[in-house]
């Protein structure tokens, strides 16, 4: 009885931990392979990143994106639980890891079907990973802190936060640039 509890926990776990690869990956795609050489922007604690490169490209989109994540991923161990911690910090490693590695070359010139080629591949990678009871971080980990905290529902610290990144990204960049990330979120 306990071996089979065991069993089906375990299997559970590691299909979990496949879903998060496989869409982290995916993502990492789309950023490395459409919105870093046409220097578009993301959603999230990912756009954010994309701003703090182009303006200072000292460090990695994927060191980046971890080292801004440890203060979410902190609240979440502290306002959360630990199961909630647990995938969170299992998704920011295993998202800023492909970032980091996950390198490809994606042959659209176009920059609107770029926008919307990157966003059917994000939204695919995402999909999978929240599929997986999971998150990648970033604006996640802060919607969900904000819910249980707040009673602030997902979409409105998600509209927000990208309302935000789409605002620095017309005023440090330009409006085109904000335009196709929109056109990609």
């Amino acid at each position: 009885d306990m071996v089979q509890l065991w069993l089906k926990r375990s299997t559970e776990i590691a299909e979990n931990l496949f879903l998060i690869a496989v869409g982290s990956a995916l993502c990492a795609a789309a950023v490395n392979g459409i919105l870093i050489p046409r220097e578009f922007l993301s959603s999230g604690m990912t756009g954010l990143a994309l701003v703090i490169y182009y303006l200072w490209p000292a460090l990695s989109v994927g060191t980046l994106y971890f080292l801004l994540n440890i203060p979410l991923s902190v609240m979440g161990w502290e306002l959360v639980g630990r199961r909630f911690f647990v995938y969170s910090i299992v998704g920011m490693v295993t998202f800023s890891c492909a970032i980091q590695y996950v390198q490809v070359s994606i042959p659209v010139e176009d920059k609107i079907l770029s926008a919307l080629l990157a966003g059917i591949i994000t939204g695919v990678g995402t999909g999978i990973v929240l599929r997986s009871s999971g998150f990648a971080g970033g604006t996640d980990i802060l919607s969900v802190i904000l819910l249980s905290r707040f009673s602030v529902h997902l979409g409105t610290t998600v509209l927000a936060f990208n309302s935000g990144v789409l605002l620095v990204t017309a005023i440090l960049f330009s409006l085109e640039h904000a335009l196709y990330t929109l056109i990609f979120l």
